[in-house]
Parts: C-alpha cells; sequence; structure tokens
C-alpha cells in the first residue's frame, strides 16, 4: 500500500500544483481590480507589458466574442505563471534564432538593442525630407526665448540624439540602410541654421556625441539601452550650462564603468522581458567631483521635452548648486497610450520625482515660476513635438 501511495505522489503533487494554480488565477482574476494589493504576484513583472482592459459585460460584446476575448486575456495574465512562461518563450527565441520577442525591439550586430522607429526613422532619411515646417518651428522658438526672456528667464533648446543615427555601425542587416549607412544624407544642419539665423540658445547633442564618441572607452550609448549613458548627459548638461551661463554654478564630475547596467541603461534589454538578461555590458557612472554649495534659494528649472532628458536632470544633481525640477515630458501610460505626465524633483532628487498636475494652470505657474527653461527635442522627431506649441501657449496666457 505504502510502495503504491510512493508511485502516486508525483503525479498527486502535479495534480496539486495545477489546481493551486487555477485557484491563484481565479484569485488574482475575481480581486485585481477592486483589491489590486491582495493581488498575488510574480516576483519578476514583465517590463512593457499593457494593463488588461477591463471585460465589457453588453450584449453587443458577447455575441461579437469580445467579452470572451476580454475575459480569457485577463484571465491568462493574471496568472502568477504567466510572467515566467512569457520570459521561457521569450528566452527561448532569443538563445535558439538570437531574435527579439519584444514587439519594436530588434537586435543589431554585437548585440546592439534598437528600438525600431529610430532604424525606420534614420533610414527613412534617404528620402528627401520635407523642410517646409523649418520656418514656423524656427519662428515658435524664437517666440519663446523672447518672450521668456523679457520675463527675466533663460532658455536653450536642446536637440538630443537618436542610437540609430549615431551609432548606425551596428544596425541589423535586415535594416534598409545597414549597408549604406555612410550615404544617409545630414538632416539636421537646415535646423540647426534656422535657429541660428534666428539667434536662438541651441545645444546640438547629436553634434556632441559625434565628436566625442571616439574619446572614450566606453560607448556612449549602452548596449542594451535606447537612451545616452550617463556620461554623454554629464557632458551635455556641461555645454548647456556654459552655453546660458545657468545659476547652477560648476557641473563637474568624475565617470567610472558601471558592475552593471540599471535604469534607462537597459530600457531596452528589460523589454526582452529575459530569463536571463545580460547586463554586464559597458555603461558608466557618474560621481560628484565638487562640493555642493548651499544656496539660499535653489535654482527653478522648468524641463519640457522627452525621455532623453531624464539623464540630463539626474546630472544636474550633481550641479554645485542643484536646482529643483519641474520635467514635462509624454509617458507611456499603463494600457501602452501616451499623455502628458508632469513630475517635481527636489533639489539633488536623481530619481523620477512627485508626480504633479499636468494641467494648463499649472505649466502656466512652473513657467512664472522658472528661473531656466530647457526645451528637448530628440533628432529623429525634431520640429514635430507638442511641446513647443504648449510652451508657446503658456507664455501667450501668462504675459
Amino acid at each position: 500500500m505504502r510502495i503504491k501511495l510512493n508511485q502516486k505522489l508525483p503525479i498527486l503533487a502535479c495534480i496539486g500544483l495545477v489546481i493551486s494554480l487555477f485557484i491563484i488565477a481565479i484569485w488574482n482574476f475575481l480581486i485585481s481590480d477592486a483589491w489590486p494589493k491582495l493581488r498575488i504576484r510574480s516576483a519578476s513583472p514583465l517590463a512593457g507589458i499593457a494593463k488588461v482592459r477591463p471585460i465589457p459585460w453588453s450584449l453587443a460584446d458577447f455575441i461579437a466574442g469580445e467579452t470572451q476575448k476580454v475575459a480569457s486575456v485577463n484571465f491568462s495574465q493574471r496568472s502568477p505563471v504567466f510572467p515566467i512562461s512569457v520570459r521561457a518563450k521569450n528566452q527561448f527565441i532569443f538563445s535558439l534564432f538570437h531574435e527579439s520577442a519584444a514587439a519594436g525591439v530588434v537586435i543589431g550586430k554585437n548585440d546592439q538593442l534598437y528600438e525600431q522607429f529610430y532604424i525606420n526613422e534614420f533610414c527613412g532619411r534617404l528620402i528627401n525630407q520635407n523642410l517646409t515646417n523649418i520656418p514656423q518651428w524656427g519662428e515658435s522658438l524664437q517666440q519663446i526665448q523672447s518672450g521668456l526672456e523679457k520675463l527675466g528667464k533663460k532658455f536653450v533648446y536642446v536637440i538630443t540624439p537618436s542610437k540609430a543615427a549615431q551609432y548606425p555601425e551596428d544596425l541589423p542587416p535586415a535594416a534598409s540602410c545597414a549597408k549604406n549607412f555612410n550615404s544617409i544624407p545630414d538632416k539636421l544642419t537646415p535646423y540647426v541654421n534656422a535657429l541660428g539665423d534666428r539667434h536662438i540658445h541651441i545645444f546640438n547633442g547629436a553634434d556632441l556625441i559625434h565628436k566625442k564618441r571616439q574619446d572614450y572607452s566606453v560607448p556612449l550609448f549602452p548596449r542594451g539601452g535606447t537612451h545616452w549613458n550617463s556620461l554623454a548627459a554629464g557632458l551635455a548638461l556641461q555645454e548647456i550650462n556654459q552655453l546660458t551661463a545657468f545659476p547652477f554654478g560648476s557641473v563637474n564630475f568624475s565617470w567610472r564603468p558601471a558592475l552593471q547596467a540599471e535604469g534607462t541603461d537597459r530600457d531596452l534589454l528589460d523589454l526582452l522581458n529575459l530569463l536571463w538578461p545580460d547586463a554586464t555590458y559597458p555603461t558608466t557612472v557618474i560621481t560628484n567631483e565638487i562640493s555642493q554649495q548651499a544656496c539660499s534659494v535653489s535654482p527653478r528649472l522648468l524641463a519640457m521635452g522627452g525621455s532623453f532628458l531624464h539623464e540630463i536632470l539626474a546630472a544636474a544633481t550633481l550641479a554645485q548648486c542643484p536646482p529643483q525640477i519641474d520635467y514635462w515630458f509624454y509617458m507611456r501610460t499603463e494600457d501602452l497610450g501616451v499623455e502628458l505626465g508632469h513630475y517635481w524633483r527636489k533639489p539633488g532628487e536623481a530619481g523620477n520625482g512627485e508626480r504633479q498636475s499636468a494641467d494648463d494652470r499649472v505649466l502656466d505657474a512652473n513657467v512664472r515660476n522658472a528661473d531656466v527653461v530647457i526645451l528637448e527635442e530628440n533628432e529623429s522627431n525634431i520640429a514635430t513635438m507638442k511641446q513647443v506649441d504648449q510652451l508657446k501657449a503658456a507664455l501667450r496666457r501668462i504675459q
């Protein structure tokens, strides 16, 4: 009798495991919306997965099969084994075929990770570009700078670099311009010239990377990230600080290789959702080289733009007189949509800070109270960002 029981134990254990996982999935399914803190979660949640939407219960949705479809997705994604199942599948695809299972993320030469959007934009420069919007865009920036200067504010317009444009030698072989990337025409000169003609204070981060990338043993874009690293952003802040004599004091720092990639240095690697991600590739850590002075009043910095500003703002914490920062940028929501976000950072805060209202009246107050305004666009979407018009509209409202 004991022998028969011992023979059945593995089967009973498997049955028990399946039943327990089913019960947990039912529990998560029932309580996740009402009491999300009571949900039983994976220790390693997936990155870049859209939050499941509520189940539609209308008769029309049920007849169309939408209710059943969304309920199935809700049930499966709330299972505690869902994350490890996805990671196992992604690891299998990565290890066996050296391919990415993450939408929008591709693997280039030397294991460089790129966002497909930036590759498409860079290779698309072979087609004649439409430059008809430059005069109006330049006029808007001129109005912004003039309006801020009348209010006693300092202003600088920042162009940040694209990894695909600055490290094209590692593009995936399947990219349309992988073999002829050297023939891609210059994109930024017409924009830079337009701002120069209007005497706009401009910092060209793409030009900085082009000039400085050979000066360092560590790439200025990390292998597993889409953004520049802390060293590149620190170099950028130094030049920005000198450009308009910002009230931050000196921005001096030292750098060293990081033990492993963290934060934005591994944002694309995290999106791969692998079982065994390798984050030991070369990147940097910057540290303060000067003692910070006690400021009677910390300068107020209003930063508007995209995600490339994050590392610049982190570098600003190393200034002699670190600013308090209002950071406005468009961010991904849980359902992978896009919305305008506003975060406030106290002086010396290198993290995201505290989320604040993104109401127009709050933006108006930020503009009114700022000592310095930075407006940023990436070279991949220059002259297309909504922030230009939003800042111009705020100035119009407060003048």
